[in-house]
């Protein structure tokens, strides 16, 4: 009986440790894509600053749906498209479903395969974006923008994961439209524009919001590589300590199986002699 036991006590600890180097290799796999990462997100926020300033310099009198906020309202929720990340998914979702209870919008967009199953029976999901890219794209966030503005959407905000520390990511609201542009004249020289200024405005307006939203898909992205780090050094840390736990067992049951040898030959010897 100590044999067997002996036995499935040394399978689960062969097990265990298995499943360490794997947890252990995704970390590392995290780091690295971390890095680069990283790098990208700054030149994503220089781009959005850029932009920013940009806009800032024009004087809008065009009517787009963006500024004036006449239309349908739609909700934008940045997911992920792998799990192993611990519960940042489905605080995300947790967090666009309670908005939309709230303010009821209109259409919905989903980004990322682990999330869609939890919108899949909602009747006011649009579209949703699955493995559309490893590292966010503006051609990707621009489509997005131009699905959101066929269906005559003007009120948009996305959820998010907002990146406040290496261990702490959350999610946010970021409202993406109406976009809110300071009135009077810009400062500094007027711009020229071509072909014209309507449609050069029209241009800037949808340009800015994928700019937007290309920030807010790498500040998620980020926040799903440092979730997923974190929950693969737990999960490492967590192997070890089974292991150990179970070493002990281990060790238990050896030293009571060999101590029941010894009894038994004891008691043999004992009945021997007595005969």
């Amino acid at each position: 009986m100590s044999r067997g036991k002996l036995l499935q006590i040394k399978r689960k600890i062969t097990a265990t440790q298995s499943l360490k180097k794997i947890t252990k290799a995704m970390e590392m796999v995290s780091t690295a894509q971390i890095k680069k990462v990283e790098k990208r997100l700054r030149m994503a926020r220089e781009f959005l600053a850029e932009t920013s300033r940009m806009v800032s310099q024009v004087h809008f009198d065009v009517k787009h749906p963006f500024v004036t906020g006449d239309g349908k309202s739609a909700l934008i929720v940045i997911g992920t498209d792998m799990g192993l990340c611990g519960s940042f998914p489905t605080e995300i979702v947790k967090r666009a479903q309670t908005l939309d209870k709230k303010e009821n919008f209109d259409f919905i967009y989903v980004v990322g395969a682990k999330i869609a199953p939890m919108f899949k029976n909602n009747p006011k999901v649009v579209r949703i974006y699955e493995h559309e890219y490893d590292t966010p794209t503006f051609d990707f966030t621009k489509t997005v923008i131009n699905d959101v503005l066929s269906n005559n959407v003007a009120n948009v905000k996305v959820v998010y994961g907002k990146f406040k520390s290496k261990l702490a990511q959350l999610p946010d609201v970021y409202t993406l439209t109406p976009i809110k542009l300071e009135e009077g004249q810009p400062k500094g020289d007027r711009y020229e524009f071509e072909p014209i200024e309507e449609a050069f405005q029209r241009n800037l307006l949808e340009f800015y919001a994928s700019s937007v939203l290309f920030s807010l898909a790498f500040e998620t992205k980020i926040s799903e590589l440092y979730a997923r780090q974190n929950a693969m050094r737990n999960a490492t840390e967590n192997a070890e300590e089974v292991v150990r736990l179970l070493t002990i067992d281990y060790n238990k049951v050896r030293q009571a199986s060999i101590t029941q040898e010894l009894i038994e030959i004891v008691t043999g010897a004992d009945a021997l002699k007595e005969e």
